[in-house]
């Protein structure tokens, strides 16, 4: 199995980012445009981020991806033996842990941009990947 590239990480990691911020940017501009947020409005637009967390959750447990990496064809495998970790391997351990780690005053913040400047050691993976045990390869 072949590690994944830096650069397709990277564009993986920018489409799961860009999905989400286009779906926020367009709720709040259809809010302005509209020039009110009913209740209907704010909970269709919970309903959709909710969708798009739940299919997130859905790829990384069944098929260890992110929407973002699907369409790169990058897949998340456990080290140990190259299989999905399913849900505490690829959401608690890689995602949720490292946005509470994040999430620590002074700290978070370094550990935020130490996180990812561990893909350029030779095995390609961040600080999340050791924490789970993962790497991420070519699907």
């Amino acid at each position: 199995m072949e590690l994944a590239g830096r650069l397709d990480r990277f564009w993986a990691a920018i489409i799961d980012r860009a999905l989400f911020l286009g779906l926020v940017a367009a709720t709040v501009a259809l809010s302005i445009f509209r020039g009110s947020s009913s209740p209907v409005f704010v909970i269709g637009c919970i309903v959709a981020l909710l969708a798009l967390v739940g299919a997130q959750v859905w790829l990384l447990t069944a098929h260890g991806q992110t929407i973002g990496k699907r369409i790169i064809g990058l897949r998340i495998v456990k080290v140990s033996d190259m299989t999905n970790g399913g849900f505490v391997t690829n959401v608690l351990l890689r995602t949720v842990a490292n946005a509470a780690i994040s999430a620590v005053p002074v700290a978070g913040s370094i550990y935020f941009l130490a996180d990812p400047a561990f893909i350029f050691r030779d095995d390609r993976r961040c600080v999340h990947d050791h924490i789970a045990g993962t790497c991420v390869i070519k699907a």
